[in-house]
């Protein structure tokens, strides 16, 4: 059970508009290198390769809408188009479900994030740490519940609760672009940031391909990860 000394690990999912070019991606990306954070970049399959081969150091993941996700054929295709660039994972956008999850597997995705988890009734096959809202209904697959957003807070919009995240706990938060300026945008970073950092307990910033990994030791960090400690 978690104590007041586990860290709790926290996802920063960057989410960039395809009308980015590589001089603003490199402003926000230096932005988010000045906090020592891990921040992983989600973005469409054009964006992705587009900017993850000018920056191979950075983590990326692609995002999939509705259309991508109810056909099998355009999933597939969608994804052989992406088998020379590196992805960490996929996000599900719009409330969106995965339907062709061996799909993902085959193509050696581990890891998607969802905004809630589908009707499913198949048992986890792999145990989640305590707390943490992850789900392994298909062997090689992690499904991970994005973090909820307090409403009506002023820092709902940055961190889903007052005092930082709780110990041993696993926060998954999106920051979009959303059409705001490069600078808005890489403010907004920093801030988010900077407000996970809060609170008494430690923390640990994870790039979105570390979880497969903390899922499958419970939650406990190895040797030679990415992970940061804040």
């Amino acid at each position: 059970m978690p104590n007041d000394t586990t860290p709790a690990t926290v996802v920063i999912l960057a989410q960039i508009d395809a009308t980015i070019t590589a001089d603003g991606f490199e402003t926000l990306a230096e932005s988010v290198r000045s906090t020592d954070a891990a921040v992983t970049w989600v973005a469409d399959g054009d964006t992705l390769k587009r900017l993850s081969r000018l920056t191979p150091d950075q983590s990326w993941a692609l995002v999939l809408d509705g259309t991508e996700t109810d056909s099998r054929q355009r999933l597939r295709q969608h994804l052989i188009s992406l088998r020379r660039t590196a992805v960490d994972g996929v996000v599900v956008a719009d409330r969106g479900t995965i339907a062709q999850r061996d799909l993902l597997v085959a193509e050696g995705i581990r890891t998607a994030v969802v905004d809630r988890f589908d009707d499913v009734t198949r048992g986890s096959r792999r145990p989640a740490p305590e707390g943490w809202a992850c789900r392994s209904v298909v062997w090689g697959l992690w499904e991970v519940e994005s973090t909820p957003t307090r409403a009506g807070s002023v820092l709902g919009r940055w961190l889903p609760w007052i005092g930082g995240p709780a110990a041993g706990s696993l926060t998954v938060v999106t920051v979009s672009q959303a059409g705001a300026g490069i600078l808005a945008t890489a403010d907004r970073l920093t801030r988010v940031i900077a407000a996970h950092r809060a609170g008494r307990h430690p923390k640990r910033f994870a790039r979105l391909g570390d979880l497969p990994s903390l899922l499958g030791s419970g939650g406990q960090v190895h040797g030679g990860s990415v992970l940061r400690a804040a």
